[in-house]
């Protein structure tokens, strides 16, 4: 959901005075050289929160050339219909989507083209692959298998397996957005429900449904296909942003980031997305969020 309480301007003051008294402030965190990152803050909590279920994040490396990507996007909507809330889809396009001999109409290639630089260092060098489609379910390398990515004829098995799971830390995410600046500001809550151990990052992404562009189905070219959960752009780092230790059970991370948004995306289609993972033994993600920009 949309909050309105951190109408944010200028003063970090303002977070620190809605903090309930009984609680220890921390002192700031420096987050730069993420520009996004105006502010943060972390303090304990007693009692700790409890733990929520899992939401699931898929990363589904997509592209408008591949015959077999349109299938996999129909995995995704299943799944979501039959988990309401619980299933967070990024389709991210990276700039080696595969070419086929079907050809796309000319104007693929001028507007809109939803490919994307950050979303190519993931998939080239982060996780190391170069077919579509395939995806990363929480970032788990789930038993039988030896990559993250897998193919799409297990996502909804694997899905379903981390759906019933909880998290050790709860996100609670809430944007303001102004409509005349364009300016989005991301408020992120980190509520720790047991100790971890493992350092932690968390990625802020911007996505879009409802894109209208070619897409190849097939040996067909829909030229009105609508594309959903695309990723526009990072506000964190591609990779994650880091989360200062201690992570232990009790402890809340605050963390505020402004973007302004691109002129030709619809912030009526657009949701900010959040998720906390792992990144030096694995890449696992503990939990998901997204709300609605507008």
């Amino acid at each position: 959901m949309k909050s309105s309480i951190f109408n944010f301007t200028s003063s970090a003051i303002i977070l620190i005075m809605l903090l309930p008294a009984c609680k220890e402030v921390g002192p700031n965190i420096v987050l730069r050289p993420n520009h996004n990152a105006v502010f943060d803050t972390t303090f304990v909590e007693s009692p700790v929160a409890i733990a929520e279920l899992k939401n699931v994040v898929i990363e589904d490396f997509t592209g408008v050339k591949c015959t077999n990507c349109p299938q996999g996007h129909q995995i995704i909507e299943v799944l979501k219909a039959a988990n309401p809330n619980r299933i967070i889809a990024l389709a991210m396009h990276p700039k080696n989507s595969l070419g086929l001999p079907v050809a796309l109409p000319p104007s693929y290639n001028v507007n809109p083209d939803l490919r994307n630089d950050k979303v190519q260092d993931l998939f080239a060098n982060y996780f190391g692959q170069t077919s579509q489609p395939i995806a990363a379910i929480d970032r788990k390398v789930f038993p039988g298998e030896t990559n993250i990515l897998i193919d799409k004829g297990t996502w909804t098995n694997r899905a379903n397996q981390e759906i019933a799971l909880t998290t050790p830390v709860n996100i609670d995410l809430t944007t303001s957005f102004d409509s005349i600046s364009r300016e989005l500001t991301i408020v992120t809550e980190l509520h720790y429900t047991q100790n971890v151990t493992e350092e932690n990052k968390m990625t802020i992404v911007l996505v879009e449904n409802d894109i209208v562009a070619s897409q190849v189905n097939g040996i067909v070219v829909d030229t009105f296909y609508k594309h959903k959960d695309v990723v526009r752009d990072f506000i964190t780092d591609n990779r994650g942003d880091a989360v200062p230790v201690p992570h232990d059970a009790g402890r809340v991370i605050i963390k505020i980031y402004k973007t302004t948004l691109a002129a030709a995306w619809i912030p009526q289609n657009m949701k900010v997305v959040a998720y906390v993972h792992e990144y030096v033994n694995s890449k696992i993600v503990y939990q998901g969020k997204e709300v609605d920009v507008e």
